[in-house]
C-alpha cells in the first residue's frame, strides 16, 4: 500500500509546487484581425452572374442581379435610416412610397423599373444602379 501510494504523494507534490510558481492572472489574448479576403472565385462567379444576365431571359436578370442589388440597397437605407429592412423593402416596393423614400428617380427608375434590353445596355444599367447606390445618403 505504502508503495502505491507514495508515488501518488510524490506526484500530487509535484503538480502543486509547478502550478504554484504560475501567474494567477491570465495574460490578454490578441484576438486576430480576421479580414475576409474577396477570392478570385467570387469575382469570376459574380462576373460569370453579368455575363450570363446581359444576354438571359428578363427573369434571370432580375431574380439574380436586380433583386441581389434591391436588397444591399435595401440594407443600406436601413441602416442609414435606422429602418427596419423588411419596413424599406416594403417601402420600396410602393411606387409612391418608394420614389419618396429614395429621393433620386433615376435610381429608383434603374431598381424597379421593367428591365432594359439585353447586352451591353443592361451591363450599363448595373454600373449605374451600383454607382447610385454607392453615392446614395438618407
Amino acid at each position: 500500500m505504502t508503495l502505491v501510494a507514495l508515488p501518488l504523494i510524490l506526484l500530487v507534490v509535484l503538480l502543486v509546487s509547478d502550478l504554484s510558481y504560475r501567474a494567477t492572472a491570465p495574460s490578454r489574448t490578441q484576438p486576430r484581425a480576421r479580414i475576409r479576403r474577396f477570392q478570385a472565385r467570387d469575382v469570376q462567379y459574380l462576373s460569370r452572374q453579368v455575363e450570363v444576365a446581359s444576354v438571359g431571359s428578363k427573369e434571370y436578370f432580375e431574380s439574380t442581379l436586380l433583386n441581389r442589388l434591391r436588397d444591399i440597397f435595401a440594407e443600406k437605407i436601413s441602416l442609414e435610416t435606422g429602418l427596419e429592412k423588411e419596413s424599406v423593402k416594403q417601402e420600396l416596393a410602393s411606387a409612391v412610397k418608394g420614389a419618396a423614400l429614395v429621393r433620386d428617380e433615376t435610381l429608383y427608375a434603374l431598381l424597379y423599373s421593367s428591365t432594359l434590353p439585353k447586352g451591353a445596355i443592361r451591363v450599363k444599367m448595373l454600373r449605374e444602379a451600383i454607382d447610385g447606390i454607392e453615392a446614395w445618403k438618407a
